[in-house]
């Protein structure tokens, strides 16, 4: 009996030091969420906890965000629920603002500051500079420089907000702090695909200038030129080497030019809150998964993701009525930071 408990621990011992040796080859990102107790962060957080977002590879930490801890720590509850083996321990969750960065690879901050009703833009914008100038201020105290803060373009003050954590946390390096354009792109591509009958999935490659919001048609372009249409009904042959461009698919360049702009910001504004956050959400997580898949698959490093970040100089087109000294968009082969989780 002696050896066989002998054997049994010897076993055991082994069996572990695989696992630890197994382990220690798996990424660890640690995510903090600011506003965790919104809608939003809801659909975040599902999704990053069912693996939809940073892969079977990747074992997340999750730090939940927000004054009221008690829907914060209901959203943890269900994260665990969710999680599998993709969220490495149960979510931590805190009120503390001292808390909310540290020890932070990734940063999402999904805090939506409403406008008040008859409010100037101005009191606005002000209270906007309040909260993540202080968010700004303490992740520079306590984040590494390897942080990515990631804002989703939730109001018409995105640019506005990359730009003051750009300002207040001199320590992190401006090309990590990205405003996210996925859903003005969702949104073109949708009303390319109604427009063509193509699938909008199938294309791929189009780039967004200026405001990452997309709330008025003068601070935004659509990029076509070097967007391309897979699988296409009209091809005679199709397969990741065939493709078209959306100008030949189209057919009027007039509508690329001028309706386009105009139905992406229709089609934002005329959303529904579920349905614009259940949008908002989708677009955060595929942006974060594509990231991520970056870094693991060679065949994504080709394609074109817009990002919004600080401008280092960039000559934006005369034609563009783009405000100046705000936050351009440009894609990843511009910008040496962007996909590198």
């Amino acid at each position: 009996m002696l050896q066989v408990a002998t054997e049994n621990t010897q076993l055991v011992d082994k069996l572990r030091a695989e696992e630890l040796a197994s382990d220690a080859t798996v990424k660890r990102v640690r995510v903090s969420i600011t506003a965790a107790a919104s809608a939003l962060a809801y659909h975040v957080v599902s999704m990053i906890a069912s693996r939809q977002v940073f892969g079977n590879p990747v074992k997340v930490t999750l730090n939940l965000c927000d004054a009221n801890v008690s829907a914060s720590s209901a959203l943890a509850t269900e994260a665990v629920d969710l999680a599998s083996l993709s969220v490495h321990e149960p979510p931590a969750v805190t009120s503390d603002l001292n808390q909310y960065f540290t020890g932070a690879d990734v940063i999402l901050l999904l805090d939506d500051v409403t406008v008040g009703e008859g409010e100037p833009r101005a009191d606005w914008l002000r209270r906007v500079y309040s909260k993540f100038s202080s968010y700004a201020h303490e992740i520079d105290a306590v984040c590494s420089r390897d942080v990515v803060i990631v804002v989703p373009a939730i109001n018409s003050a995105a640019n506005f907000i990359g730009s003051v954590i750009s300002r207040c946390a001199p320590n992190i390096p401006a090309s990590n702090i990205i405003v996210t354009s996925r859903l003005v792109e969702n949104g073109a591509r949708a009303a390319i695909s109604r427009q063509s009958g193509v699938n909008s999935g199938s294309i791929v490659d189009l780039v967004v200038w200026g405001d990452a919001s997309a709330v008025n048609t003068s601070r935004f372009a659509v990029d076509v030129s070097h967007a391309k249409v897979y699988d296409c009904d009209s091809s005679a042959v199709w397969g990741p080497e065939y493709f078209r461009s959306v100008e030949s698919v189209v057919r009027d360049t007039r509508w690329l030019s001028h309706d386009l702009p105009s139905l992406v910001v229709s089609s934002s504004t005329s959303s529904s809150s579920s349905r614009a956050v259940i949008a908002t959400a989708s677009a955060l997580t595929s942006f974060l998964s594509d990231w991520c898949m970056l870094g693991r698959c060679k065949c994504n490093r080709s394609r074109l993701h817009s990002v919004a970040v600080a401008s280092q100089g960039h000559v934006i087109p005369s034609d563009n009525t783009v405000q100046q000294r705000c936050i351009y968009t440009l894609n990843h082969k511009n910008v040496p930071l962007c996909f590198r989780l």
